[in-house]
């Protein structure tokens, strides 16, 4: 209950913001450039086709049935709270392909692990960019070691002697059998380190496409990467469906403080989150109509 009122509060919180001095009158489209959008929607598109390779390579299915699995999950993540359409990657293989199910989930984990690591990185770039000082050299060379050490302990036997002893049946088979299958997936580390890093630069090129030639304010490379950065996090916090609301008050706030008006910094947030809905949807409505499927069909998946 408290985490509820929790949540409200800071939506409140949100919407506030963004209504506070906004003024309707001042709302401007034509900073916008709809060949920079255009283009933007390539990239997007690009990073879809990126995501799809890596869950192929993970997964060890056909390109076809990655991407089918990769546009059903990333528009699930669009309209359901909390990212469950990542869930879902594992529900639709199992469903249609007769895929294991703890293999997808541990594919999953895998992914976001990866994903993780690249974001911390990526955060680590950002501050060697602004700060020359040793300590932040140290702190990357820190981050590797310990990202290094976490993959070494996770093959480690000891963790799979722990979960051996864990007292409920159910939990503790399921669980041996994820830690196999993540194993199994990490026998390749650098390749799916490589997958991910590239589907991370086409996502920050995205992003710095879209304020650069979709919509200009005279970011710096710097400025587009820490907002870039910055905006990820407000996508992934699991308090509205997208981060619709979190996205838009995170960019707005960033824009702000580098001297771009609210009514201006409003439309490019909420621009550029309608272009990944689109492009997400185009890609859903193209794979429904070849699969002569509805989307209440797809959205059953979770449960």
């Amino acid at each position: 209950m408290k985490s509820k009122i929790i949540q409200i509060l800071f939506l409140l919180l949100i919407v506030f913001y963004i209504i506070h001095d906004f003024d309707v009158d001042k709302i401007n489209l034509s900073i916008v450039s709809w060949y920079g959008v255009v283009l933007t929607s390539f990239v997007v598109f690009l990073g879809q086709l990126a995501l799809s390779f890596r869950w192929m390579k993970m997964s060890k299915v056909s390109f076809k049935i990655s991407y089918e699995t990769i546009t059903v999950s990333t528009a699930l993540n669009m309209i359901l709270p909390a990212k469950l359409g990542e869930l879902s990657k594992a529900l639709y293989m199992k469903k249609f392909y007769k895929y294991s199910f703890h293999r997808g989930i541990s594919l999953v984990f895998v992914e976001r692990f990866f994903d993780i690591i690249i974001l911390f990185l990526l955060m680590c770039f950002w501050a060697y960019l602004y700060f020359s000082s040793s300590a932040i050299k140290n702190g990357i060379i820190g981050l590797s070691i310990l990202i290094i050490f976490i993959i070494i302990f996770f093959k480690s036997k000891r963790i799979l002697l722990f979960l051996k002893k864990i007292p409920f049946r159910f939990l503790r088979i399921y669980s041996q059998k994820i830690y196999n299958n993540v194993n199994k997936i990490l026998r390749e580390p650098f390749s799916v380190f490589s997958f991910t890093l590239l589907v991370w630069l086409i996502y920050f090129l995205a992003s710095f496409v879209f304020f650069s030639y979709a919509v200009d304010f005279g970011l710096s490379f710097e400025n587009i990467l820490e907002l870039f950065i910055f905006s990820t996090i407000a996508f992934a916090i699991p308090l509205t469906p997208a981060g619709v609301g979190t996205f838009q008050a995170v960019v707005m706030l960033f824009l702000e403080n580098h001297g771009v008006g609210k009514e201006d910094a409003f439309v490019s947030a909420t621009l550029y989150h309608i272009v990944m809905f689109a492009v997400y949807f185009l890609l859903l409505a193209i794979f429904l109509y070849k699969k002569d499927m509805k989307l209440k069909d797809i959205i059953k998946i979770k449960s």
